[in-house]
């Protein structure tokens, strides 16, 4: 309760920024969110930001320009943590202003191993994949395709 209580009380503090910037236009700039979002980090001892999928935003470019933005705002307490499949493109635009010790590739055939593991499990345990219980080929169809498919994801 005394946390939610904080949290309207920082946004109360901080509304100021919608204010100047709704006689503007309707809509708020970027800018103003990403003003407002850097005050509110600033209030907290750490903080965590992850952002799935980035290969999968429709607004990759703008996206990544924000969490540029967030990098360069070196904040001590913040920790960022993206995830993507591996394409060259998002990959060369994160190292451009993150070091290459602060990226990890997780497509491997170690995180094949696991997904298989996983796959297995799931489709001998689970009550509603009872129908393929059965059926130890179609079993063995299903689980070289989610594996051949995860590519390590």
């Amino acid at each position: 309760m005394e946390v939610g209580r904080y949290f309207v009380s920082l946004a109360l503090r901080h509304s100021r920024v919608w204010q100047d910037n709704s006689k503007l236009s309707r809509a708020f700039p970027l800018d103003a969110y990403l003003q407002a979002l850097q005050h509110m980090i600033r209030e907290f001892p750490h903080t965590y930001i992850v952002l799935d999928a980035l290969d999968e935003c429709n607004d990759l470019v703008d996206l990544i320009d924000m969490v540029e933005t967030m990098v360069g705002w070196t904040i001590k307490g913040l920790h960022i943590l993206a995830t993507s499949r591996r394409e060259r493109g998002i990959e060369s635009r994160l190292e451009s202003f993150i070091g290459k010790e602060d990226m990890i590739c997780l497509q491997s055939k170690l995180v094949d191993n696991d997904i298989k593991a996983y796959v297995r499990k799931r489709l001998s345990d689970d009550t509603s994949l009872k129908k393929w219980q059965k059926d130890k080929e179609m079993q063995q169809e299903i689980e070289n395709a989610l594996i051949t498919g995860a590519h390590g994801m």
